[in-house]
C-alpha cells in the first residue's frame, strides 16, 4: 500500500467518527476520497503540473467554504468555546499543514501531487465536521 492509499485509507475510515452526530440525527456526509470523485477531474490532466494546480484549485473552493463554516460554528458559541474552537482550528492548521509536507516529501514530482491531494482532503473532512458540528 502507497503512503498515498494509506492517507486516503485513513480519511475514509476516520471522517465518520471525526465530529459526527449520531447516526439518527445527522445527514450522511459525502465521501472523501483519494482517487475517484473530485481528484479524478484532475487525475485526467497530462502533465503533474496541471495535475498540481487542479488539485490547489479544488483545495482553494473547499477552504472558502471552511472558512464560512468555521465563522458559523464561531458566532454560534460563548467566549471559552470560542477560545477552544480557536485552540482547536490552529492546532488541526499545523497538523495539516506538518503531515501534508510529510507526504509531499517524496522523491520526484509526485511529490507535488501527494502534497496537493493530502491538503484537499483533509481540508475537505475538516470542513465537513466543522459543517456537522453547526448542524442543529
Amino acid at each position: 500500500m502507497t503512503r498515498a492509499a494509506g492517507l486516503a485509507a485513513f480519511v475514509i475510515l476516520a471522517a465518520p467518527v471525526l465530529g459526527a452526530a449520531p447516526a439518527a440525527a445527522a445527514p450522511k456526509p459525502p465521501t472523501i476520497s483519494w482517487y475517484g470523485g473530485e481528484f479524478e477531474t484532475c487525475n485526467s490532466k497530462m502533465a503533474t503540473a496541471a495535475i498540481s494546480d487542479c488539485v490547489t484549485a479544488l483545495t482553494e473552493a473547499w477552504d472558502k467554504r471552511l472558512n464560512t463554516a468555521y465563522r458559523a460554528l464561531m458566532a454560534a458559541q460563548n467566549p471559552a468555546q470560542k477560545e477552544r474552537l480557536r485552540t482547536a482550528q490552529r492546532a488541526w492548521i499545523q497538523f495539516r499543514d506538518a503531515n501534508c509536507t510529510f507526504y509531499g516529501s517524496v522523491e520526484g514530482t509526485i511529490a507535488n501531487i501527494e502534497f496537493a491531494e493530502c491538503r484537499r482532503v483533509l481540508t475537505a473532512q475538516r470542513t465537513i465536521e466543522l459543517e456537522l458540528a453547526n448542524t442543529p
